[in-house]
């Protein structure tokens, strides 16, 4: 597999079955080249303690595409910054060389879900447009999700009250989760429409030992059908799935806590606008149930115990996260497996934001686990 080429795994799904993640023992990801970079060290700061990094040098298109001792730089310092990463300066990057930069990172998936690809870049089948962009005659070029912004105080804590920002890991619904994602931004408010990022490593290492045991032992269903009827009821544009489709996109289980098959440090995970149960691993899910999750876009009440009053207000506090506020030509890259993420609202009357999105399907065939 070429770096950058949009690529997809392609492995069908099955209801309720577990994901595909690779670990230590499954010999599945190969060692890596060990030469050792000839590029300077990067200047890297810290956004809070070892959670995300900013390259604080802006870096050229040409050489983030030529460079390869550079981009083994940027892949090892993503990796030791809890899989967060940020480059500003990029405003000439096109949609077809943000494809190969997403090289740098995993193998990206060679195109959008079927209901998303009339919001595609340029032609680019893995590069989704994100935003409030409409055509000359009105109709929207880029999948708009109507999130309010942040109060007045900038926390991005989640809020039971209104269940407000709308914390997630991406597309926990999938057979084979996305292992990240690579946001870019074209157009910025002025204000407004940050990005922000939990650090879902060092949340779950802070638990109480008695806590950490009992999500030890849970596991989250997840379904893409919960998911759309969730988004198209908040933003009636959202694209929901079909009776049809039902059985192409199955629900599946997830870990609440996943083991990173690179760092091998366990982190909270399942928690998305698809999760509509939390129960103990193995546990039955009867096809009643299951009808009422997805067609009538009934949330288990397990999920408000676990997630929305439970977890959801601890892993987003101030000790945990990170505020990303936008301008044109920035680059995020984030590791869905040890992060959490939301995205905020502006004024979207007044102002245009336009980002663009590729999902990293799987992780490059030189990632290497780590011992122990």
């Amino acid at each position: 597999q070429a770096r950058g080429q949009c690529s997809s795994q392609g492995s069908a799904m099955t209801v309720l079955s577990e994901p595909r993640i690779l670990s230590h023992e499954s010999g599945q990801t190969p060692q890596p080249d060990e030469q050792k970079s000839a590029s300077a060290p990067l200047q890297v700061r810290p956004l809070k303690g070892t959670f995300g990094a900013l390259i604080e040098e802006e870096l050229s298109v040409e050489r983030l595409l030529t460079d390869q001792a550079l981009a083994k730089q940027l892949w090892q310092t993503w990796q030791e910054h809890g899989g967060v990463l940020v480059m500003r300066g990029l405003v000439q990057l096109s949609a077809a060389q943000l494809a190969q930069v997403a090289g740098i990172f995993g193998i990206a998936e060679a195109q959008l879900d079927v209901n998303k690809q009339k919001f595609e870049v340029d032609g680019v089948q893995c590069v989704l447009r994100i935003g409030n962009i409409k055509d000359d005659s009105g109709a929207p070029r880029s999948l708009f999700a109507a999130e309010p912004p942040l109060p007045p105080s900038g926390s991005p804590q989640y809020r039971c009250a209104d269940r407000k920002p709308g914390w997630h890991t991406d597309q926990t619904y999938r057979r084979c989760p996305p292992i990240g994602t690579l946001l870019f931004c074209k157009q910025a408010p002025p204000e407004g429409g940050a990005t922000c990022l939990a650090d879902a490593r060092q949340a779950y290492e802070m638990l109480e030992p008695a806590k950490r045991e009992h999500v030890d032992g849970l596991e989250c269903l997840c379904s893409q059908m919960h998911h759309d009827n969730k988004m198209h009821k908040l933003s009636p544009a959202y694209p929901a799935l079909t009776a049809d489709m039902r059985s192409q996109y199955p629900a599946s289980r997830v870990p609440m806590v996943l083991r990173h098959p690179i760092t091998g440090r366990p982190a909270l995970y399942g928690m998305n606008a698809s999760t509509c149960r939390v129960s103990p691993k193995g546990a039955d899910v009867s096809a009643e149930e299951l009808d009422r999750y997805e067609i009538e876009g009934v949330e288990d009440a397990s999920v408000e115990k676990e997630w929305r009053s439970g977890l959801l207000p601890y892993v987003t506090s101030e000790a945990f996260t990170v505020k990303w506020q936008w301008r044109p030509g920035d680059l995020l890259v984030w590791d869905n497996r040890s992060t959490l993420h939301c995205g905020t609202g502006w004024d979207w009357d007044a102002h245009a934001r336009e980002m663009w999105r590729i999902t990293l399907a799987s992780d490059l065939p030189t990632a290497c686990p780590r011992e122990g």
